[in-house]
């Protein structure tokens, strides 16, 4: 890692299935868009970075971080490139599903993954250490290349990525948050990176969970 480089990472906007009355987790599933809220996020992190701008934007290849990275390089007439390391969780047998419904169906599952995703064991979800391990993989890359690189992906592969850049157990990603549409910077100081910003909301934004 190259001193002075910095990562700044940005969860996507608010995207249509992500609050009431829908609140499904859309994992890696196809057709799920920004919406006017996720929209107008992404443009006002635009206008915050206009000031000291990246030098260059990379995105999961998911249409809701890529449409925000868009929104992102046009304001700022940047190019985005797409990673696939830094794409969404794979939910395994839980995609599509409601929140509420998974919560009813699978009570002890949902508690261990909202409290020790280290431990949970649902069909086909990809193991939050297989997670940590590419995205640090990503993150390593950037930072050695010194500069400053915008990374536009998703909440539980950021949290990940925050633990295993400050050595912390992964499991503590369920005390912290990324909120969409915040930016989380770190910046490597003696060759460790260190975290400069977290969650941070731009002007006018409200940090906030589903209901």
């Amino acid at each position: 890692m190259l001193d002075g480089a910095r990562l700044l990472l940005a969860r996507h906007g608010q995207h249509d299935w992500l609050y009431p009355p829908i609140n499904r987790l859309a994992g890696r599933l196809p057709g799920v868009h920004l919406s006017d809220a996720g929209r107008a996020e992404a443009e006002a992190l635009a206008r915050r970075l206009a000031a000291s701008p990246p030098e260059g934007i990379v995105s999961s290849p998911i249409e809701r971080t890529r449409e925000t990275a868009a929104l992102i390089g046009d304001a700022l007439g940047l190019p985005v490139s797409t990673d696939e390391r830094i794409i969404e969780t794979g939910m395994g047998t839980w995609e599509g599903l409601r929140v509420p419904e998974i919560i009813a169906r699978f009570p002890d599952d949902w508690r261990v993954w909202r409290t020790a995703p280290t431990q949970v064991r649902v069909p086909g979800m990809e193991p939050v250490e297989a997670i940590g391990e590419r995205m640090l993989d990503a993150a390593r890359d950037h930072l050695a290349r010194g500069g400053v690189t915008l990374l536009v992906s998703h909440q539980d592969p950021l949290l990940a990525l925050i633990c295993r850049l400050l050595d912390l157990p992964l499991d503590a990603m369920r005390r912290m948050d990324v909120a969409p549409g915040s930016l989380t910077v770190f910046e490597v100081v003696r060759g460790q990176p260190v975290l400069v910003v977290l969650n941070s909301l731009s002007a006018g934004r409200h940090v906030g969970r589903p209901a």
